[in-house]
C-alpha cells in the first residue's frame, strides 16, 4: 500500500471495524460518535466495535447511501428497488419519503441522499435505463438529480443529463453542491441557487483513463479485466476534510484521491492489490478531533478505521 503525489495528507493505522455488516457502502458519523453504515442485512448498522454490529430496520433493495438528519432519522437510498426510505432508529420502522418515479423519471438507481443545512434532502440517480451495465458500458449520461424540501411534501429534479451521478457533498458554506460522476471518473460542481441549481463546472481533473473508443454497447465485456478497470478509476465517495480538499474513492483501483480547494489532485491512499483498502465507496471523519476516518466498501463485510492527518468537515448540520 502506498501513497503518492504532492499530497501532505497521511492516513495510518488502518483496521477493520463492524465486522459482519453486509456491503456498508456509505458510512455516517453521528454528532455523538457513533458509527453507522449502510448494511444489506438489514438497514443501517452501528458498528460497536470491531467485531460487534448493532442492525436497525429492514430495508430490503441495496441500502446505498445514507444521511443522517437533524431529528436523527436515517435517510437511506435504496439502490435498485428506487426507494428513498425514512428510517427511526429507536423503533426501527421505516417510511417512504418518495419511491416509484419523478417527473416520469424512474427512481429504480437512486444512489445518494445529502441533507442541507435547512433539512432539504439532495439526491442522485444515476440512470434512468433499466440495464445498469448497459449504462456502464455505453457511458450514457442520462442520470439525474433532484431535490426534496424540508417538509418532504414535494421534490423537483434539479440537474438532468448527469453522467452516472454517484455521491454527493456540500461545501462548508453551502454555495456548491459536489457530485461524483462514476463512468466519467471526475467530480462536477454545480452551483446552488435557492431551490435549484446553476450549470456544472468540472472540480479538478479527470481522474479516469477510460479512452473515448472504450465505450459502446459491447464495452461491458472489459469489465472482466482488473488492468482495464483499474485505469478507468470508477470514482464512487467523496468527503470534505476541514482543510478543503475533497477526498474521492475510487472502486477498482483501491484508492483514494484528495482535490485541493484550487483544484489540484493528489493521492491519499493506492492499494492496487487490495491488500488493505479494498473497493472503497465512502469516507467519513469523526473522534474529538476528528481525525478518525472510516471508509466504507462494497466489497468487504467490515468497515476500515485509521487516522488521518487532516481534520474532517463535521456533516452540515452539526457545523
Amino acid at each position: 500500500m502506498s501513497g503518492t503525489g504532492e499530497t501532505t495528507i497521511r492516513l495510518t493505522g488502518l483496521h477493520p471495524v463492524g465486522r459482519g455488516v453486509d456491503r456498508p457502502e456509505h458510512v455516517v458519523v453521528a454528532g455523538d460518535g457513533r458509527v453507522f453504515a449502510s448494511d444489506k442485512a438489514s438497514a443501517v448498522a452501528e458498528l460497536v466495535d470491531e467485531t460487534t454490529v448493532r442492525r436497525l430496520g429492514q430495508a430490503g433493495g441495496e441500502p446505498n447511501g445514507i444521511a443522517l438528519d437533524r431529528d436523527g432519522h436515517f435517510l437511506i437510498a435504496n439502490f435498485g428497488s428506487g426507494v428513498l426510505q425514512d428510517l427511526d432508529p429507536m423503533s426501527g420502522a421505516i417510511t417512504t419519503v418518495l419511491g416509484g418515479q419523478l417527473d416520469g423519471r424512474p427512481l429504480r438507481w437512486l444512489n445518494f441522499v445529502l441533507v442541507d443545512s435547512i433539512g432539504a434532502l439532495w439526491c442522485s440517480v444515476s440512470t434512468t435505463a433499466d440495464d445498469l451495465g448497459d449504462t456502464i458500458a455505453r457511458g450514457t449520461a442520462d442520470g439525474f438529480l433532484f431535490r426534496v424540501t424540508p417538509d418532504r411534501r414535494s421534490a423537483h429534479v434539479v440537474a438532468e443529463a448527469v453522467s452516472f451521478p454517484n455521491c454527493m457533498a456540500l461545501d462548508r458554506n453551502g454555495n456548491y453542491l459536489y457530485v461524483v460522476r462514476t463512468v466519467a471518473a471526475d467530480v462536477v460542481r454545480f452551483p446552488i441557487r435557492g431551490e435549484t441549481l446553476g450549470p456544472p463546472e468540472r472540480f479538478g481533473p479527470p481522474l479516469g483513463g477510460r479512452r473515448p473508443d472504450e465505450f459502446g454497447p459491447d464495452h461491458g465485456r472489459f469489465m472482466a479485466d482488473p488492468q482495464v478497470t483499474h485505469r478507468w478509476g470508477f470514482a464512487d465517495g467523496c468527503a470534505f476534510d476541514a482543510d478543503g480538499n475533497l477526498w474521492v474513492t475510487f472502486v477498482f483501483p483501491n484508492k483514494i484521491v484528495a482535490i485541493s480547494p484550487d483544484g489540484r489532485a493528489s493521492v491519499v491512499v493506492e492499494d492496487p492489490d487490495g491488500a488493505v483498502v479494498s473497493g472503497p465507496t465512502s469516507v467519513a471523519w469523526g473522534g474529538q478531533d476528528m481525525c478518525d476516518v472510516y471508509i466504507g466498501s462494497i466489497l468487504t463485510p467490515y468497515v476500515l478505521k485509521g487516522r488521518s492527518s487532516v481534520p474532517g468537515l463535521p456533516m452540515v448540520h452539526q457545523r
